[in-house]
């Protein structure tokens, strides 16, 4: 059996596409989230339940259990990853928490109010 020689930069980038594919953190998508929210909410409501005076999210995670709740008010079953990014395409647009490292990547964790 003749066995193909590798070389580091080979291996190098096998390990790097199999770390990529396999290990890399999953981060919440703000852009399939506006889509997920266009797509399901808009035509219940407009944009004004986002509004400061009528919220009822005073944190990122309660924002995120309102999202939860929603998704299981209108029957849609919605992923963990849709909620997260419906969740994070929210708080984006109108809330800005603070964003937990679990769910945003450094860019989108620190946004402050």
């Amino acid at each position: 059996m003749i066995r193909p020689k590798v070389g580091i930069l080979g291996a190098m980038i096998a390990s790097l596409a199999l770390g990529w594919v396999t290990g890399a953190q999953a981060f919440a998508d703000a852009e399939r989230g506006k889509m997920v929210y266009e797509t399901r909410c808009t035509a219940c409501h407009a944009s004004s339940v986002h509004n400061q005076g009528s919220r009822k999210a005073k944190t990122f995670d309660a924002l995120r259990a309102q999202v939860l709740r929603w998704s299981a008010e209108v029957g849609g079953a919605w992923t963990a990853d849709e909620i997260d990014d419906v969740t994070l395409y929210l708080n984006q647009r109108y809330y800005r928490f603070p964003c937990p490292q679990t769910l945003c990547r450094a860019d989108q964790a620190s946004v402050a109010r």
